[in-house]
């Protein structure tokens, strides 16, 4: 009987290739942050890179080596394409912003006067005359009596 021995050639790279991209892979669900996972997703993607070719070369298995190298792609990618998504926002940003301010702050002083408007509209037709805010209690008193009386007339 012939017994072909595998190698393990490339697999501690494989691993390692594996552990980074599954760490750039989280690290690009981070948003805003996750722009910062092209770091550890390009290191983890050389490795597997390595990895694959060592166990190629050698007839080594590669099942853990492509793994790594999917994530590693995975997350690169979402990096990358988070990084091409902040620098197209920040350069729309740049043409709007010029501008930008003055505009906000013209449309704030026109809310401001319209609103102020009204409350001076609203103070011209105040229709509650203001002697009637004022009343005399002795008066305010025999009225209930004269009430209290009727109610116990009937």
């Amino acid at each position: 009987m012939d017994e072909k021995r595998r190698s393990d050639a490339g697999q501690g790279l494989g691993v390692a290739g594996f552990v980074i991209g599954v760490i750039a892979l989280i690290i690009a669900f981070i948003p805003c942050l996750g722009m910062y996972a092209i770091i550890p997703g390009v290191m983890a993607l050389i490795l597997s890179a390595i990895a694959f070719s060592q166990a190629k070369t050698a007839n080594a298995s590669r099942g853990l080596i492509i793994a790594a190298l999917i994530i590693s792609i995975l997350g690169t990618s979402i990096a990358g394409w988070q990084i091409v998504t902040i620098r197209r926002a920040t350069t729309d940003l740049g043409r709007v912003g010029p501008g930008f301010h003055e505009r906000l702050m013209d449309d704030i002083s026109d809310e401001i006067r319209r609103a102020v408007e009204g409350i001076e509209d609203f103070e011209e037709y105040d229709t509650i005359p203001h002697d009637s805010l004022y009343f005399d209690s002795e008066e305010m008193i025999e009225e209930l009596e004269r009430l209290e009386g009727e109610r116990n007339n009937n």
